[in-house]
């Protein structure tokens, strides 16, 4: 018993001297916290840089590798250590994102898409649909559900699964996979007037002709563009 009433006091003085300690004759000083800027003072922020610089090109989730003349790099942090004079801004491509409507002519997502869950796509599509102007393109190219279960899930039992789930998943913090007719049905459900699968590298469009930069996943990737 003595024993305990010694480690009772001991844990008593602690507290006593903690609290003391910060006593209102303690003095406090208080740490400053940038406030967050709100969705109205990115708009106008961003909404200028856009038109200040003709940027009428956007790089979603950019990560470390930046297009150059004309292109607006996006992600939700920066990755990179040098800009070298290309465009980047930090957003959040789940949430609203601070960008005029009807403003961009062509956007470009290379292996990103597969990293939002579905819900996240849906919200990350409908804000390219409403921030593309008539008649832009957006070029997505991402690992295709068919591709995933071809290449990664290569035995059909338990064991299998395992390994395929950490090959298409895991490793890579992947979330979601679409197939053509999926993404097709969400594009056309959400307005976009053009849905065109198109080969590696390939495009009609000379802004968005070879920006695929991963000649390896040929044969796991869907490349496709989306016209609003």
């Amino acid at each position: 018993m003595g024993r305990i009433r010694e480690l009772a006091q001991k844990f008593i003085n602690t507290f006593s001297d903690s609290a003391a300690s910060t006593s209102p004759e303690s003095p406090v000083h208080p740490v400053a916290v940038a406030a967050t800027p709100s969705y109205e003072e990115l708009y106008e922020k961003h909404s200028t840089t856009l038109k200040q610089l003709k940027l009428e090109k956007i790089h979603y989730g950019s990560g470390p590798r930046l297009l150059g003349e004309g292109w607006l790099n996006v992600d939700l942090t920066q990755q990179f250590d040098d800009a070298a004079g290309k465009v980047f801004v930090a957003i959040n491509l789940v949430a609203k994102h601070p960008f005029p409507t009807n403003y961009f002519k062509f956007g470009f997502a290379e292996d990103f898409i597969e990293h939002l869950d579905q819900v996240e796509s849906l919200i990350f599509l409908s804000e390219v649909f409403r921030t593309l102007q008539p008649g832009g393109v957006l070029r997505l190219s991402f690992p295709s559900l068919g591709g995933v279960l071809r290449r990664h899930f290569r035995a059909s039992d338990y064991e299998g699964a395992v390994v395929g789930q950490h090959e298409a998943y895991t490793a890579w913090e992947h979330k979601h996979f679409y197939a053509e007719d999926s993404l097709a049905l969400v594009a056309r459900h959400l307005g976009f007037s053009e849905v065109q699968f198109v080969p590696y590298g390939e495009s009609k469009y000379p802004e968005l002709c070879n920006l695929d930069s991963r000649p390896s996943q040929q044969d796991l990737n869907i490349y496709v563009e989306l016209t609003k």
